[in-house]
C-alpha cells in the first residue's frame, strides 16, 4: 500500500533534483517546425508547375 511517510523515490533524480515532468518541448517544438517546413515545401512543389506555365 501506500505509505504517506515514504518519500517517493522516482520524484527525483540521481543528483537528488526534481525529476523532469511532461514531454521534451524542444523535441516537440522541432518536429512541428518540420511538419511545418514539408507542408510547405510539399505546397510549393504542387504549386510550381502552374506557376511556371504562365
Amino acid at each position: 500500500m501506500n505509505d504517506p511517510n515514504r518519500p517517493e523515490a522516482d520524484a527525483k533524480d540521481a543528483n537528488g533534483n526534481e525529476a523532469a515532468q511532461g514531454p521534451n518541448l524542444i523535441l516537440l517544438y522541432s518536429l512541428i517546425a518540420l511538419a511545418l517546413a514539408v507542408a510547405i515545401g510539399l505546397a510549393g512543389l504542387i504549386v510550381w508547375p502552374f506557376y511556371m506555365h504562365r
